[in-house]
């Protein structure tokens, strides 16, 4: 469940080829009045925790499928109706660092691509994108699988959250080109209220709390016509 959670940051990002590669993530989608989107993906760091010619072998494998425009986020981008704009290595020797940029032309691809199913098909994060007058609403519904192990009960402490941020930094930013964030759930708000991030603390928390579904949205008011 967690990365289902990563991933609809959408959310950040879902997991690179080969378990063993790590890195810094930075995406930003940039939602458009009309529910069409921009995204651009980060990757500085990227590294293999392997070593030896097992690690050369899965850095390898990473370059050609980043060279094939076959990572798993481009994938699923083409896969839900986007269109890649541009793959290209920042750094092409270890750490290695990329960019990706795309467009989302219509709300129903940038919506698909929020879309995850499990092993048997079923979605198990149900988006949708509303248009009422002004206001513009992104909303994530995810559901827990009843079967999932239990989730730890104690919190992560400050020492936890540094350590794991130390590994891999793995961020979504999720910004309006129009208009201001007027409420939300699971997000913190930027102080110009023109982007969020998820609240990763607090999904943390829900998840703990196991419910059976998580609802995230945000709200944004465009400028009239």
């Amino acid at each position: 469940m967690r990365n289902v959670i990563i991933t609809c940051g959408v959310l950040a990002a879902l997991l690179l080829a080969g378990g063993c590669i790590v890195s810094d993530s930075l995406t930003t989608i940039t939602i458009l009045p009309d529910g069409s989107a921009d995204w651009v993906r980060f990757q500085s760091n990227i590294r293999s925790t392997q070593t030896g010619l097992k690690g050369e072998q899965a850095l390898q494998k990473f370059a050609d499928t980043f060279d094939a425009r076959q990572d798993a986020d481009m994938k699923r981008i083409v896969e839900s109706g986007g269109e890649i704009l541009e793959a290209r290595w920042i750094r092409n020797q270890k750490p290695f660092a990329t960019v990706v940029s795309a467009r989302f032309p219509t709300s129903s691809a940038l919506t698909e691509f929020f879309t995850f199913r499990d092993e048997d098909g079923d979605v198990v994060a149900q988006p949708t994108f509303t248009i009422d007058g002004r206001r513009r609403k992104l909303a994530l519904s995810i559901m827990l699988p009843s079967n999932e192990d239990a989730a730890p009960t104690e919190r992560p402490t400050c020492e936890d959250l540094l350590a794991r941020d130390a590994n891999s930094i793995s961020e979504t930013r999720i910004a309006v080109a129009d208009g201001f964030i007027v409420a939300s759930q699971g997000f913190v708000i930027a102080r110009d209220r023109a982007s969020a991030v998820f609240d990763n603390r607090r999904l943390d928390e829900l998840v703990r709390q196991r419910p059976e579904r998580l609802e995230l949205f945000l709200e944004w008011d465009v400028p009239a016509d």
